[in-house]
């Protein structure tokens, strides 16, 4: 039925609610979780087998009604000759505060759309992330300029930009662009981090970001992400510093990010720190009950800390402890982004058991995106976490006439 508010107010129900059907899926372990949540169907209605419990599953736009209580009644109606009934009573009550429009916490969920089960629907998949709380972007070597260079480290040729430029233009509205494992985009007669490709990686990254800045970024829309979770190979944390030192030289304005693991030193930390501008810890190994030192270390540079998690046997981590209270954990510490593998990229598909992997991904397709339990405690979470941010707001600025 529709809504009603106290004064008497309607909203139609179709404005304001969603319905979704819970559907069990096999997981890693072998058994099943009631995780997925298509819409309900055309006809609205729900195979309930004898003996059986089905969940519904509602999500309520609470940007429609006006603040104050609603109410509205759920009809249940068996398909029979003499059909059965019952009503399930709904109440909803609307704050008259609102989120800010602009997401005071970041997400990064690693969806690389283009090679993913979602890859013939982008454009509903970037609807369906944006909706979610992403706005951190992670372009892969598809979508960097591959640039040529001589003996002498002289860039030869055009770049070119079209791929990259498709997928900038269709990203950089929604949030900060990661360019990862880049430097592999560029070629030349030398191996990488010799004096000749340093000369020319110089070169090519300072065309790049020009590139970028003339299409109207500015140096906070962007960063590079040469290397995935530092620490959990030899030689990583060095290559780090080898591919952003030089680029920091040429441009200190220039942005690097890092999400170093668990098992990356205090040292490791230190020797990267003069070059990097975003770190991204592993939850587990700096924000439960280890890595504290390194986290304040890692706050204690000034840079931006956010955080990310990558738990297998994803469907049956639980969505109010592992997805949504990843915001709690990262305003008990003070910071700005949250981070879990993955969106929708995968070798498995989602639907079935993942022979030989893991479950990972926070959405199915289908007829569209179809979303998740976890998937939308994500969203709710990012959400606790505006609201917090206004409630602290209020606290340091109370309007006139009420104290703090």
């Amino acid at each position: 039925q529709n809504l009603l508010a106290a004064d008497s107010t309607i909203v139609p129900f179709r404005q304001a609610l969603e319905f979704h059907e819970v559907l069990d899926v096999p997981t890693h372990s072998l058994d099943l979780s009631a995780d997925a949540l298509p819409k309900l169907g055309q006809a609205r209605t729900i195979v309930l087998p004898a003996w059986s419990v089905r969940q519904l599953w509602l999500n309520v736009d609470a940007a429609i009604p006006s603040p104050g209580d609603w109410t509205t009644k759920i009809r249940f109606r068996t398909l029979e000759v003499e059909p059965q009934e019952t009503f399930a009573n709904l109440s909803v009550k609307v704050w008259s505060s609102r989120l800010s429009k602009k997401q005071p916490l970041r997400l990064c969920q690693w969806g690389y759309v283009q090679s993913s089960i979602l890859k013939d629907m982008p454009d509903a998949a970037l609807k369906d992330q944006v909706q979610h709380g992403t706005n951190v972007f992670v372009a892969t070597g598809t979508f960097v300029p591959q640039a040529t260079f001589d003996e002498n480290g002289d860039l030869v040729g055009s770049m070119d930009f079209t791929a990259h430029d498709k997928y900038v233009r269709r990203h950089s509205p929604y949030g900060i662009i990661l360019f990862c494992g880049y430097q592999g985009r560029l070629k030349g007669p030398t191996e990488q981090l010799s004096p000749t490709w340093v000369k020319a990686y110089k070169q090519w990254i300072g065309a790049w970001v020009k590139h970028l800045l003339d299409m109207g970024l500015t140096y906070n829309d962007f960063a590079f992400y040469p290397v995935d979770e530092p620490g959990l190979h030899e030689g990583q944390v060095d290559k780090v510093v080898s591919l952003a030192k030089p680029i920091k030289e040429l441009d200190a304005k220039i942005k690097f990010y890092t999400d170093p693991v668990a098992r990356t030193s205090m040292n490791d930390l230190k020797k990267m720190a003069p070059f990097i501008d975003i770190w991204c810890p592993n939850r587990n190994g700096y924000l439960l009950h280890q890595g504290g030192k390194k986290l304040d270390f890692l706050k204690s540079t000034g840079s931006t800390v956010w955080t990310y998690e990558c738990e297998g046997d994803a469907k049956h981590q639980s969505p109010l402890g592992y997805y949504r209270a990843q915001s709690w954990l990262v305003w008990r510490h003070g910071l700005t982004g949250i981070g879990f593998w993955s969106y929708c990229t995968s070798q498995y598909d989602p639907w079935y058991v993942p022979r030989g992997g893991q479950d990972y991904l926070l959405i199915y397709q289908g007829d569209g995106v179809v979303t998740s339990k976890r998937w939308e405690a994500v969203r709710d979470g990012i959400e606790d976490y505006n609201m917090l941010v206004q409630l602290q707001n209020a606290v340091k600025h109370p309007p006139q006439g009420v104290s703090s």
